[in-house]
C-alpha cells in the first residue's frame, strides 16, 4: 500500500513537465534562430543532451542529501564550508533571478504584442515588472491561492503546444529546415547557452525528493523521464516552427517567434491562441521561480550564506527575501535586452551546474553512483562551458564581462557577510542513509 500524500513518479514527473515547460520554450525560439538559424533544433538537442548528464547527477545527490538546501546542500556537502561554495550558492541564486527576468521578458514581448505594440521595448519592460509585482503582491497574501488554478493553467498550455506542434507538421516545408553549411561550431556552442536555460527546470524535482515514495528510484526515474520527454518536444517544436517559417522570418519575429509560426496553418486566430498560451506559461513560471527564488534565499539566509534580513517575514507568507528577490529581477528587466540576460544565464546555469558535476566526482562513494555517467557530465558540461568562453571572447566578450563581474560580486558578497557577520554556510545533513550503488 502507498503512502498516503507521497509523491509517485507519475506525479513527479508530471511536476518536472509542468516545470521544464515553461516561457523558455515561447521566448528563445526567435533568440536561438539568430544565432544558428533552422539548426535550432540541434542545439534543442544538443543541450537537451547536457541536461540528461546534469540530472544523473542531480538524482544521485538527490537520493543521498535530500534537502530543500538542493544546490547549496551539494556545494557544501563537496566543497566543504568555505568561500567557494558560499560565492557559488550566491552566483546560482543570482543566475536564479536572472532567468526570472528571461521569463519575465517574453511576458511582456507576448503581452506588447497582443496589445498591437509589437518591438515598443518600454511596454513590454512595462508589463513584465508589472506582472512580476503582481505575483509578488499574490505570494504575500497566499501561495495556496494561485496553486488551485496553476493545473488548469499548465493544463492549458501543454494542449496548446501539442496541438500547434501536432497541426504544423502538416505544413512544414522541408527547404525551410535546410541549414548553411559549413555550419560554424562556435555558433552552436552559443546557441547551446541559449538553450541550456529552458531545461533548468528539471531541479524542481530534486528539491521535492523528501516527500518522495522510495526516493533512491522514484527521483533518477522522475528525472531521466522528464529530461528525455521534454527534450523531444522541444526538438519537434524547433522542427515545425522552423518548417513553418523562413530563418529570417523567426529571426525578425524574436521572442513572439512561436505564435507568428502558428499563423501559416492556423491564421491570426493561431497566433492569439499561442500568445496567450505563452502569457499563460509566463505566468506559471514566473511564480514557480520567484517561489522556488525566494525560498531559495530564506534557505540560504538560514544556512549563513545570505544575510539574516532574508529570512525575516515581513506581512502576510511573505519575506523580505522575497521582496529583495522581486525587485532585483525587475531591476534586470529594465537594465537589459532579452538576448543578453538570456545568454547570461544559460551560461550562469551552466556553470553552477557544472561545479556540481565536478563536486559529485569527490562524493561518489557517498552516491553510490557510476563512475562513467559521472565522469561524462564533467565533462560535457565543463568542456561546455569552457568552449562556450573561448567563443565569447572572440565574439561576444560583453556577455563574459557581464557573466564575470556577477560571479566576482557573488564571491565578493559571501567574503564582505563572513567578515562583517561572522556567519559562514554550513551543511543541513551530516550523515544521511546512503542509497544503493548505480553499477
Amino acid at each position: 500500500m502507498k503512502n498516503k500524500g507521497k509523491i509517485s513518479l507519475a506525479a513527479a514527473i508530471s511536476m518536472g513537465v509542468g516545470a521544464m515547460i515553461g516561457a523558455g520554450i515561447f521566448a528563445l525560439l526567435g533568440q536561438t534562430g539568430a544565432i544558428v538559424g533552422s539548426a535550432t533544433w540541434l542545439s534543442f538537442l544538443l543541450a537537451g543532451g547536457i541536461t540528461v548528464l546534469c540530472g544523473y547527477t542531480f538524482a544521485r545527490l538527490g537520493a543521498r542529501y535530500p534537502s530543500n538546501g538542493g544546490v547549496l546542500e551539494y556545494l557544501v556537502q563537496a566543497y566543504g564550508v568555505n568561500v567557494y561554495s558560499g560565492g557559488m550558492g550566491i552566483f546560482y541564486y543570482v543566475s536564479m533571478i536572472v532567468l526570472s527576468a528571461v521569463v519575465a521578458k517574453s511576458f511582456g514581448a507576448y503581452g506588447a504584442s497582443l496589445l498591437g505594440h509589437t518591438g515598443s521595448p518600454w511596454i513590454q519592460n512595462l508589463l513584465a515588472a508589472g506582472i512580476v509585482a503582481v505575483l509578488v503582491i499574490l505570494n504575500f497574501i497566499s501561495v495556496s491561492a494561485f496553486a488551485r488554478v496553476e493545473k488548469i493553467f499548465v493544463a492549458i498550455k501543454l494542449v496548446a503546444l501539442f496541438g500547434f506542434a501536432i497541426l504544423g507538421f502538416f505544413t512544414i516545408r522541408p527547404v525551410n529546415l535546410q541549414w548553411p553549411t559549413p555550419l560554424p561550431a562556435g555558433n552552436i556552442l552559443s546557441s547551446v547557452a541559449v538553450t541550456f536555460f529552458a531545461y533548468t527546470g528539471f531541479n524542481v524535482i530534486s528539491g521535492a525528493v523528501e516527500h518522495m515514495e522510495n526516493p533512491s528510484k522514484t527521483l533518477p526515474r522522475a528525472i531521466m523521464t522528464t529530461v528525455l520527454l521534454v527534450t523531444v518536444i522541444y526538438v519537434i517544436l524547433a522542427v515545425v516552427v522552423f518548417g513553418n517559417l523562413s530563418a529570417p522570418e523567426v529571426i525578425a519575429a524574436k521572442e513572439t517567434a512561436l505564435a507568428e509560426a502558428a499563423r501559416p496553418f492556423l491564421g491570426q486566430a493561431g497566433f492569439v491562441i499561442i500568445s496567450i498560451a505563452a502569457l499563460i506559461s509566463s505566468i506559471t513560471a514566473i511564480n514557480a521561480n520567484l517561489f522556488s527564488t525566494g525560498n531559495n534565499a530564506y534557505v540560504m539566509a538560514a544556512y549563513g550564506t545570505l544575510p539574516k534580513t532574508f529570512e525575516k517575514h515581513l506581512w502576510g507568507r511573505g519575506t523580505e527575501g522575497l521582496a529583495i528577490t522581486g525587485v532585483c529581477i525587475i531591476g534586470l528587466i529594465m537594465l537589459f535586452d532579452l538576448t543578453v540576460i538570456a545568454s547570461l544565464g544559460g551560461m550562469a546555469m551552466l556553470l553552477c551546474y557544472s561545479m556540481v558535476n565536478i563536486g559529485h566526482l569527490r562524493l561518489l562513494k557517498e552516491t553510490g553512483a557510476n563512475v562513467f555517467w559521472s565522469w561524462a557530465a564533467v565533462v560535457v558540461s565543463a568542456g561546455t562551458v569552457l568552449l562556450v568562453i573561448v567563443v565569447d571572447v572572440l565574439s561576444a566578450p560583453l556577455q563574459l564581462w557581464v557573466t564575470g563581474i556577477f560571479l566576482a560580486l557573488s564571491f565578493g558578497a559571501e567574503w564582505i557577510i563572513r567578515q562583517t557577520t561572522g556567519r559562514k554556510i554550513k551543511p543541513n545533513i551530516v550523515h544521511p542513509k546512503k542509497p544503493p550503488h548505480d553499477r
